[in-house]
């Protein structure tokens, strides 16, 4: 288990650089997270400077018996901008309490405090740790015990941030990803809204509420980060799942990441509020200007990466059918009904009898809160990936599917009604 590197002008092409962090004595190395030490408050660094850079990682020991891991957090230090690291002799800074599951650590900035903030996994909850110097943290509090969903798999990736609404209003949101026993079925990422004084996060919902940021079964591990000068809160998801990741059968690559999403703050009509998503605007430039445009009913020869974009009308009990690939089976089926969206997920598997047959083919129903009759539609396929936004975002799918043909004709069909663009991406 290593950190991998790769780096982007434009978070769309990606350069493969050298491994950043290999295994050592105290074992493998997880996931984490990075912060610009410009202060150098860690003392590391000579000086004060903009490329002072810190890597907080998981430090994860398999035990000769069998027994689960024992994890503790660590840190390394760049000052070339991450191509190159050196690890802190005195790992591991924060030891492990006897817990069975404690990795992942996000570290930020917490402006009105003047301190630093790291949250990270405590099995079934988060924990959340004070530090002014980036090497002695103290644990604050914890949150999660009776909140949300929790099943046998453990949270993962915690994330926690800040996003105001159009308004200006302001609101946290912390993101776990729940490794297994969410209804996709499978791993999944859950989200909270609240608030967030600098060492308690309350949630502002039922302690029951399950509010899922992404309702396919590929969306996990999602980590965002701060797109100064702009404001933007933009965010990266590991494409896959827990039930069949170490059993997909491909050639070249085993696994993938979405496309980069800004995350924004929208207001539910019952006063609360929503996480929504909608594609980096560098996707706007990736794809240009729309090459043909598409009515349900008709269908459409595609390459195997376009973008389809437009707003469909569904009245009560109109369906739309959306079938991708040149296939034999509609992926995605949507019906309005009085008060909400049903949308039918299917994927199919082509191959034998294992893991990855078994566990990647489904169908299965989401419902959606239906605002009014259009629906607003924004769709990626890239080579099999598939990821939709609907109601401007408010609601995420993502899927990985593995068809015969990446390319081959794309089709709306059914009783709605509806003009979409289909944009093709002339990106090398």
């Amino acid at each position: 288990m290593h950190w991998g590197h790769a780096v982007s002008d434009d978070l769309i092409q990606w350069k493969n650089m050298p491994i950043a962090l290999a295994p050592d004595a105290l074992g493998n190395i997880f996931s984490g997270s990075c912060v610009l030490d410009v202060r150098n408050d860690s003392g590391l660094f000579p000086g004060a400077s903009d490329s002072n850079m810190l890597a907080f990682y998981t430090s994860s020991l398999p035990q000769s018996d069998g027994s689960p891991d024992f994890q503790t957090q660590s840190v390394a230090w760049s000052t070339n901008g991450g191509v190159t690291w050196e690890k802190l002799p005195g790992n591991p800074i924060i030891g492990n309490a006897l817990r069975v599951c404690f990795r992942d650590p996000k570290v930020f900035w917490y402006e009105p405090g003047a301190y630093w903030v790291m949250v990270l996994t405590h099995g079934q909850t988060v924990g959340i740790y004070c530090s002014t110097d980036l090497m002695k943290w103290e644990l604050a509090s914890e949150f999660g015990e009776g909140q949300g969903h929790h099943s046998a798999g453990p949270w993962e990736c915690p994330d926690l941030f800040e996003l105001k609404n159009s308004g200006g209003k302001s609101r946290w949101v912390l993101v776990v990803g729940v490794g297994d026993g969410c209804p996709a079925p499978g791993s999944g990422t859950q989200y909270f809204v609240g608030s967030f004084d600098g060492t308690n996060f309350v949630s502002e919902g039922a302690s029951d509420a399950t509010r899922w940021l992404d309702l396919g079964r590929d969306h996990y591990a999602t980590q965002s980060w701060f797109a100064a000068p702009s404001g933007r809160r933009v965010a990266i998801a590991w494409m896959s799942n827990w039930r069949y990741a170490r059993n997909t059968r491909t050639r070249f690559f085993r696994g993938v990441m979405t496309l980069p999403r800004d995350l924004y703050l929208g207001d539910d009509l019952a006063g609360g509020h929503f996480v929504g998503q909608r594609f980096a605007e560098e996707l706007d430039q990736a794809f240009g200007l729309p090459d043909a445009e598409l009515r349900v009913g008709e269908s459409c020869v595609a390459p195997a990466a376009f973008r389809v974009r437009g707003r469909a009308l569904l009245r009560t009990g109109d369906t739309l059918h959306i079938r991708l690939f040149d296939d034999d089976y509609d992926q995605f089926t949507i019906q309005r009904n009085e008060q909400a969206y049903e949308v039918l997920l299917e994927r199919r598997a082509h191959g034998g009898d294992d893991t990855f047959s078994r566990e990647f083919p489904h169908r299965y129903t989401v419902a959606l809160p239906a605002s009014d009759a259009d629906l607003d539609f924004d769709m990626i396929v890239d080579s099999g990936a598939v990821e939709l936004l609907l109601d401007n975002g408010r609601h995420s799918i993502t899927q990985l599917f593995f068809p015969r043909s990446v390319t081959g004709a794309v089709r709306f069909a059914g009783s709605a009604s509806g003009t979409f663009a289909l944009f093709v991406s002339r990106k090398e």
